[in-house]
Order: C-alpha cells, then structure tokens, then sequence
C-alpha cells in the first residue's frame, strides 16, 4: 500500500493530522481515519496504543479525526508538548519542527474568526506555550533550534507562536524575572493580537493606506483582545494587561491610551518589540518580507524613539547583528525602501 501522503484538504466533517505529531501521545484520544477511496476508513479505535498505530504508519502518512473529536485531539497534543521538547532521541531542530507543527495544529482554531474564543479554548492554548516556554528556559540548543526553524506566513497563529517564541529568547537572556514572569511575556505574546478576530478581514488585509474609520477599528484589536480573554476566563489574568499595551508606544505614539515610557509595563514593551520584528520580516498581502537587517534598521531609524532603547539593542544583539548595525549604517536609510509600508503593520 503507497505511504499516505500529508493531507491539506479532508473530506467534510474531518480534519487532517500528519502521524510525525502523535509520536509522544501514548494513549488514542479519539477514532483515527484514513482516506482510502469515496469516504474515509476507521483505521484505529479511541483508547488503542497510539505508539503502535504510529510505528506501523508509513512515512509521511496522515490521517483524519472527526471535527467533532478534534478538541479531544487537540487537548492530547497539547499535552505531549513537553515530552516532545524534551525527547533527546531527536536532534533540537527535530524536536522544534514537530513542536510547531503540533503547536499549530492545537492553536489555529483559538484565531479563526467565525470561532468565539472560550475559556477551554484559551486554557488549552496557555497548556501549549506553556510547555515551550519551560523546555526553552532549560535547554539553551532547542531555544535557538525554534529561532531556527520559525515559519513566515500569513497566519495569525504562526505570527503570535512566532512573537512568543522571540519574547521568550529576549525575557530570558535580559533576565526579565523568573519563569513564571517569563511565562507570562509568552501567553501575552501568543494573544497579542486575538482582538484581530473582530476587525473585518478587508481591513486586515488592506493593500493601501487605511482611512480614519478603518484605523479606528484597527486600533480596537487590542482593548477587544484584552476584553476577550477576561470574558473568556471570567477574570483578568496576570498578562492580561500585555495583550491591551502591546501597541503602547515609549515616545506616547501608540495606541490604545497613548501611554509612555515607565507608562508601558516592562513585559508589554518585550512584546511591543518582537511582535513588530515579526510582523516586519513577514509577508502580508499588501507587503514583502523585510530582511532582519531591514526590519531593525527600520525599528531603530524610522521607528526611533518608539521602544524601549535597552530592550531594543538586546534584542538586536541577540540575533547577532547588533555590531554591523552600530558599525555606521544605522544613522541612514533602510536598504530597501519598499518596505515603508510596513510600518503600518509594525506601528
């Protein structure tokens, strides 16, 4: 029988799972599908040894859950993180391309706009970063292994795993405080931007500049994504506070309430930073990738004055160019000047 390859499409009322994410989960949470012929075929029973199941899959192979068993999935996977992480039988760069995978997977639902974010929902996402925030905080290859292997595209989700992956790397090396502080740059980053789910896609997705009433329902995201998460939960937690500032700006440029300097929580301006430097170096429908020299010329230069200074150049210096761009070209031009419309992602 030909190895299955990676289902993109499933039929309706399923969804696709690759075997390389099941690895660590030792019991079936739910049914397990395949796709053989006009309809797809029970290839293994909720409660089975998914060890075995995974072995005697081909490589490549993916299968299916019902969409109504996915939760059950997705709680599963989320739970197997750590355990992925922290699997020495396979390289750090190994471990992190399984662990975005399996983040994705469990993530992707929480940004999808005809969803509403529930307290599960959100607890399960807290489980998932939380398992990555741990393994990172004590194992310096496989923090540098998920720098390595991020992704760059359009999707929400990929760009607020990203922030948190960089807000963890730029907490833990400025020694922002414990792992619980660190812990919360992480979740505040991962749902920085869950207050998009409200905002019309045409906006989002805008090839131009945004008129006075778009901008007003841009600028909304971040109270909406502030207030989702308390309602969600039924308190405000303690990041909170990060997810509502993260557009706040040091030089009182930014947006909700134009705050400044000591103004911004310190984690809120982390978040600020690398939640910028990832919108900035990807691709979005109205704009190209910024190199990363490009992005941080553009943070440090056209955006000068907006974060914080210290943080900024810590963070430059850990993705190693901090002395090439002091070397003289920061005071300049960025080298491509196509991406001054990116600031409208970044500001």
């Amino acid at each position: 029988m030909p190895g299955q390859p990676l289902i993109s499409v499933a039929p309706p009322g399923f969804e696709p799972v690759p075997a390389r994410v099941l690895t660590d989960i030792e019991t079936l949470p739910c049914d397990l599908y395949i796709w053989r012929g006009p309809r797809p075929i029970l290839y293994a029973m909720r409660g089975g040894d998914l060890r075995r199941v995974v072995a005697r899959a081909e490589r490549g192979m993916s299968f299916l859950v019902r969409e109504i068993d996915a939760d059950l999935l997705h709680g599963a996977l989320a739970a197997s993180l750590p355990k992925v992480l922290a699997n020495r039988r396979l390289s750090p760069i190994e471990r992190s391309k399984t662990a975005y995978s399996i983040a994705a997977k469990v993530l992707a639902p929480i940004f999808m706009r005809d969803r509403q974010l529930d307290h599960d929902g959100l607890i399960l996402s807290q489980t998932a970063i939380d398992g990555i925030t741990m393994r990172m905080l004590e194992d310096d290859d496989l923090l540098w292994a998920m720098v390595a292997t991020m992704q760059k595209h359009m999707a929400t989700h990929t760009h607020a795993l990203n922030s948190a992956v960089y807000g963890i790397v730029l907490a833990r090396f400025m020694r922002f405080g414990g792992p619980q502080e660190i812990r919360d740059v992480a979740r505040g980053a991962l749902l920085h931007d869950i207050g998009k789910n409200r905002v019309p896609k045409v906006i989002l997705d805008k090839p131009g500049p945004l008129d006075a009433v778009e901008w007003q329902l841009m600028r909304g995201h971040a109270k909406s994504g502030h207030d989702m998460i308390v309602r969600a939960l039924g308190y405000a937690p303690s990041y909170a506070h990060i997810v509502a500032e993260h557009h706040e700006r040091c030089d009182g440029s930014g947006y909700p309430a134009s705050r400044a300097g000591s103004q911004i929580a310190l984690d809120s301006q982390v978040v600020a930073i690398v939640d910028a430097f990832d919108a900035l170096t990807s691709r979005r429908p109205y704009k190209s990738a910024a190199t990363t020299f490009d992005a941080l010329h553009l943070m440090r230069v056209a955006m000068r004055g907006q974060f914080n200074d210290e943080l900024l150049r810590e963070f430059i210096k850990l993705l190693g160019g901090w002395n090439a761009l002091s070397g003289g070209s920061v005071s300049g031009e960025a080298s491509n000047p196509d991406l001054l419309p990116a600031l409208k992602v970044a500001g």
